[in-house]
């Protein structure tokens, strides 16, 4: 019963000192990661669905596209001008870039696969990418963040976003978009070497 004890003894002491090993090489990662913030943004989508400049284009239609209300299997790709103000002259911080798509019989809910790709300002060069169902019919809608790169590398997070305004022709619609982002702060990353 004494080697019992001594070999369980030290089995359980080499599963401690591993766990406290592996411990501190998570720890190690980590650090390379860096610290999390939160970034709160507001910006605007012009959103240019007619006329001679249009950003939002069809690429598929379904059999029942024009047959529903909700204009069920529309897919459109898009690249629009993203602004600080809801001015389609206010100043450019970047591009809302990808897929759409109205996934629902009852509703005009849009499928979303975007990017929102900086390229004025504090973040230029950066991404956040979105990914999610878009009811259009609600007032205030939520969608969420599921990664990003650049200033917002390993970004989680949401975004809060309703209609601006609609012309009367229905040209031009402009989005307001307000993300909150949980994301690494790239002036902490370091090498993983040191």
């Amino acid at each position: 019963m004494g080697k019992l004890t001594i070999v369980l003894t030290l089995s359980a002491l080499a599963l401690l000192m591993n766990m406290l090993g592996s411990n501190a090489e998570a720890q190690r990662l980590n650090s390379c990661l860096g610290k999390e913030r939160l970034t709160r943004l507001r910006f605007y989508l012009q959103d240019v669905v007619g006329g001679e400049n249009k950003t939002v284009w069809p690429v598929a239609k379904s059999n029942l596209s024009d047959v529903l209300p909700s204009a069920f299997g529309t897919v459109c790709v898009l690249d629009n001008l993203v602004t600080i103000g809801p001015e389609i002259d206010s100043q450019e911080v970047g591009r809302l870039q990808g897929l759409i798509g109205l996934a629902d019989f009852h509703e005009k809910a849009l499928v979303m696969l975007l990017n929102v790709v900086f390229t004025k300002g504090e973040y230029k060069g950066s991404t956040l990418s979105i990914l999610g169902r878009n009811p259009l019919d609600d007032k205030i809608r939520e969608v969420p963040i599921v990664g990003g790169t650049g200033a917002f590398r390993m970004a989680r997070g949401y975004v809060i976003t309703r209609t601006y305004s609609t012309d009367e022709t229905h040209i031009r619609n402009v989005y307001e978009y307000n993300p909150v982002v949980f994301h690494m702060d790239g002036d902490d990353i370091t090498s993983l070497d040191s």
